[in-house]
């Protein structure tokens, strides 16, 4: 009969992410006063564990974090750690990923550096199937294009680029894109200003062809 080697049996998360914890014990005891009170309470280990995914991460650390990089520790770190720590991950740690992300930007704590919130909860809502709520889509067709490996930051710096360039050139900013992906590109036009009476006074685009 072959027994299973003790070194191959699973490991309580508790136990797992006790180290971790107690790195972290300042960050941590800040979210869980944090969450006094709310509807949704977070189990601290599950904060715990996000530390512990991002690991030695470039891209992230707890208080920073980026679109991409958030979505590689959702895919890839926490698995990760929890593999080679033989423990199992929660359900529920993309929900605690979420509430993190709330937690840092309430308090402050979030990097300066940091994509936006609104961005790093797009890789949640791509791959975690959640909805704009941080709630379960429960089978919903997910209600964001994948962004998940698109850097916010040099993506935002590009279109700005395009659109200084289509206000020279007139051509719609969008048209470089267009022909990259193989689609059809505007009606020849320019952008011109709105009357500035209009309420909403702005640039829009005026076609010139048929």
């Amino acid at each position: 009969m072959t027994k299973t080697p003790r070194n191959n049996r699973l490991i309580e998360l508790s136990t797992a992410v006790a180290p971790v914890r107690e790195q972290h014990r300042e960050l941590i005891d800040a979210a869980i006063a944090w969450q006094s009170g709310r509807d949704r309470q977070t189990d601290p280990d599950h904060y715990a564990l996000i530390c512990a995914g991002v690991g030695h991460d470039a891209e992230n650390t707890p208080t920073r974090w980026t679109r991409t990089g958030t979505n590689g520790v959702v895919r890839c770190g926490i698995p990760n750690w929890c593999s080679l720590h033989r423990c199992l991950w929660p359900e529920e740690i993309l929900h605690a990923v979420w509430d993190w992300f709330d937690f840092l930007h309430d308090t402050g704590r979030m990097d300066p550096d940091s994509d936006p919130v609104a961005e790093l909860r797009k890789p949640l809502a791509c791959y975690g199937g959640l909805d704009q709520d941080g709630h379960p889509l429960d089978g919903a067709p997910r209600q964001v294009e994948c962004e998940c490996f698109l850097p916010y930051r040099e993506t935002t710096a590009l279109l700005a680029d395009l659109v200084r360039q289509a206000e020279r050139s007139g051509e719609d900013p969008l048209d470089p894109l267009r022909r990259a992906a193989g689609r059809s590109t505007r009606s020849p036009g320019r952008w011109e200003w709105d009357d500035p009476d209009d309420p909403e006074y702005g640039l829009s685009w005026t076609a010139s062809g048929p």
